[in-house]
Parts: C-alpha cells; sequence; structure tokens
C-alpha cells in the first residue's frame, strides 16, 4: 500500500467529516453519491484519491455541512437533510447531491436561510 498523500488525507478527512454530519453510513452515502461502497472505501480508509470532479463534488457537499452547522443545532441536521422539502419540489436535500445543479440548489436554500433572505 502506497503511504497517502496530504491531499488524500484531506479527502478522507473530508469524507468522513461529511458523513459524521449527516449521520450517514459508507453504504448511504455511496447512495447519495452514486458510487459503489467499495468507491467509499477506498477513498475514506484506503487513501485513494476521487477523480477531479468527484473530489470537487465532496468539497461542496462539505461546505454544505459547514453551512448547515452554522444554521441549525447538530443533531437537527441530519433530520433537515433526509426530509422531502416544498422548496425542492418534494424532494429531499440528500436526493440533490449527486449533481452540480442539485448541490447549487442546497447551498442556495442554505445561503437564504443563513443570510435572512427570503
Amino acid at each position: 500500500m502506497k503511504p497517502a498523500t496530504i491531499q488524500e488525507i484531506a479527502c478522507a478527512s473530508t469524507i468522513e467529516s461529511i458523513r459524521s454530519v449527516l449521520q450517514l453510513s459508507q453504504e448511504a452515502f455511496a447512495r447519495v453519491l452514486q458510487v459503489s461502497v467499495r468507491t467509499i472505501v477506498r477513498w475514506e480508509k484506503e487513501g485513494d484519491a476521487p477523480p477531479a470532479l468527484e473530489k470537487e463534488r465532496l468539497e461542496l457537499i462539505h461546505e454544505l455541512t459547514l453551512i448547515s452547522e452554522e444554521i441549525m443545532e447538530k443533531n437537527d441536521i441530519p433530520l433537515w437533510f433526509s426530509r422531502p422539502k416544498v422548496a425542492f419540489s418534494g424532494k429531499k436535500p440528500l436526493d440533490l447531491l449527486s449533481t452540480f445543479r442539485g448541490i447549487q440548489q442546497v447551498r442556495e436554500h442554505l445561503d437564504q436561510a443563513r443570510w435572512g433572505v427570503f
């Protein structure tokens, strides 16, 4: 096994942080990202670096969790992400995290709540 680079360690830490805040298992997070569980394990535990687009998506999702922590109680965050929202046409925020457009929609909604703009 090759030694992990700083970027790979940072990515693994990002994934662990996201999963912790959203209270998702590796299996559930793999479903959210629409990748295999094995892929999550490789990125998180084995030090493999995700492709550039996946890394960017993970960083954007991590930003969403950081914003959520600013505006919500920690225990409320997993519930907020896992419940359907009228603002998302009845979809759960978690369901939107598989695409960049969906991540952007969730970000816009969280930013509105964060800055009190509705």
